[in-house]
Parts: structure tokens; sequence; C-alpha cells
């Protein structure tokens, strides 16, 4: 953890007590000049910390941030944790740890802010500090290729349990990895896969998973599409949510009856019944707002968790398709 983050964590078990600079000092270990450049950066990060002349500083309210240790005792499975401040990607982190590390146990990798967070189809998933969890969890599978097709599918299922513990807040889900509430995006997942080319099997999985826990200034381009946390009728941290998300997707993705977590997907979907526009998006671009794309209904999800939809219009008219992940992009209208 950054001696910015430790200094955080300090403070923030001390609101009620000023430290002094020397008392910081020997407690991390730093000299006083290392805590002061610290300190500057927290302050120029917007938490606000007293300060008193010859009496030392204190952080005026708790905060929320997140600890290896809070993970550790609330995290029912044994895991590895990594806790950046501030990093570029923490799926670009897991995609660096080599195999033999992940075989033993999982990685949690937790930032409090992302540079280049990155969505589905190269999007960028804004992520800026204090407001937002986001985290990565990468693990090597016990199973086989037709259980990892279904890995986003269970992580939405995972991610919107562990709302609905942490929150008491009901989040719906739009086909196929993003999560909404009151009608926006609360929270997206990217899922990708290392595999060995010469067993054909799947080495290594990496979930990436975005929330927007609390208010924060979002970009103009989208504040008519993206949402927090809202009005939580349960006060959460989202140390709570992080831990509730682990614990949600390792109970989900060792359940064996697959066809129980299809149904709960379903259950939890807004658009099934209602008309969509397809935009095909094989050559991997996110596609514009302008791009004219195709109306559908969302009929179904199969067993594998493909979105069946008939066709409203053009040449497949009343046509029949299963869409699967990283084919289309879909818009309700």
């Amino acid at each position: 953890m950054s001696t910015k983050l430790t200094l955080l964590e300090v403070l923030n078990e001390n609101t009620n007590t000023y430290l002094s600079g020397q008392q910081l000092a020997d407690r991390l270990g730093l000299s006083r000049n290392a805590v002061w450049k610290a300190m500057k950066k927290l302050q120029e990060q917007g938490y606000i910390i007293e300060s008193k002349a010859g009496t030392g500083y204190r952080l005026r309210e708790q905060t929320d941030i997140i600890t290896a240790d809070y993970l550790k005792e609330h995290v029912t499975r044994p895991c590895r944790y990594q806790i950046f401040d501030v990093t570029d990607s923490t799926n670009r982190v897991a995609r660096e740890l080599d195999v033999s590390d992940c075989r033993e146990q999982p990685y949690i990798i937790v930032a409090n802010e992302q540079t280049k967070g990155r969505g589905r189809l190269g999007r960028n998933f804004y992520s800026p500090p204090g407001t937002g969890l986001y985290m990565t969890i990468a693990f090597c599978p016990d199973f086989g290729l037709d259980k990892a097709m279904l890995v986003t599918t269970i992580a939405a299922v995972a991610v919107c349990r562990a709302i609905e513990q942490v929150t008491g807040l009901y989040p719906k889900i739009k086909w196929v990895n993003d999560i909404y509430l009151n009608g926006k995006k609360v929270s997206g997942m990217m899922t990708e896969a290392q595999s060995n080319f010469e067993t054909g099997n799947i080495d290594k999985i990496i979930l990436g998973i975005g929330v927007n826990c609390f208010p924060g200034s979002f970009p103009e381009e989208l504040s008519d599409i993206a949402t927090y946390l809202q009005n939580p009728p349960k006060q959460f941290s989202r140390g709570q949510l992080a831990a509730a998300i682990v614990n949600q997707f390792f109970d989900a993705i060792q359940q064996k009856d697959t066809g129980a977590l299809i149904r709960e997907y379903k259950s939890k979907s807004f658009i099934l019944g209602e008309r969509i526009t397809i935009y095909n998006t094989i050559s991997g671009q996110s596609p514009d707002r302008n791009t004219k794309g195709i109306k559908a209904r969302a009929i179904d999800i199969d067993e594998n968790g493909g979105l069946v939809v008939e066709y409203m219009e053009g040449r497949r008219m009343r046509e029949m398709e299963t869409l699967t992940t990283g084919e289309v992009s879909i818009r309700p209208w």
C-alpha cells in the first residue's frame, strides 16, 4: 500500500486525536518530510485534514478507504491482495501476474482511482478517486470452457446480489454485463481469459468490476446515462461492497446448477420482452451513437448466457437469432 494510503488509514483510525508529524513518522517508519509530502497530496486530493501548530494533524471526519486487512477479515476464502491508491487499470495489473501466482489463491486487486480504466469494447470506465469501487478478481478456474463462457453472466448476478446485500437497493441487468439502477448505469464489468494454446484450457480468468458508489461529478457525456448507489436503505462502505462481491462471485461460480443462475439472471434482466436496437461490433469498436442499428425484441437468455432476439425490421424481419457477448452492443428504445 502506498505511503499516502497508509497515512490516510492511520488518520482515519484517529479522527478524534491530533497526531504530530513525528508521531506519524515514527509509526510509519518514514521521515517527517515524507509524511508532510503525503499529507499535502491527500489535501490536494480533497481530504480535509486539520492542522494545529505544535499539536499535529487530524482528519476532520472518517473516510471510506479499502484496506487489505479489512478484506482479509471479511472475505470468506483465502485470497491475495494488492491495494493501490492510483493505477492505470486493475485488469492490466492482473494480466501481468504469472499464472502460478494465481493457482494457490485468487488475487484481488483494488484501486482508489484508475487513470485508464477500461470497459467492454474498448470503452473507458470513468474511475475518479474516492467515489467508486474499482477492482479485479484474477483466478485460475477449475472448470472447463463451457462454464468459462458463463463467467460474465455469473459475475453480473454476483454484483447484483452484493449490492442488494450491502445497500438494500435492487439493481437490474442489461445484457450482458451492465448493472442499472433507476434507468442508469451504476456498474460495469469486463472479463478476459488467458489460454494455454498447447492444452486448449483457460489458465487464468481476469474479471474487472467497477461500481459507482458515491456522489461525484460525472463528465458531461455520462451525466445522462450514469448514476451511483443513490439513497441506499443501508449505509455501506466500499470495503463492505468489495468483500461482498468477492464472496458472492465465488459462491456463484461454485454453484453446480447453472440453470438456477441463468433463471436468476433473467429475473434481474430489464430488457427481456422489450424492444432493443442491435449494433454490430465485430470490429471490436464501440458503436457511435449516430450509428444505425437494427431494431429487434429481446426474447430470452439461453443456457449459455446468449441473448435470444427477434428481428423487427430489414431482410431478417421475424427471424430469431441468439447473440453472444462480443458480437453486439444493444440499447433499449
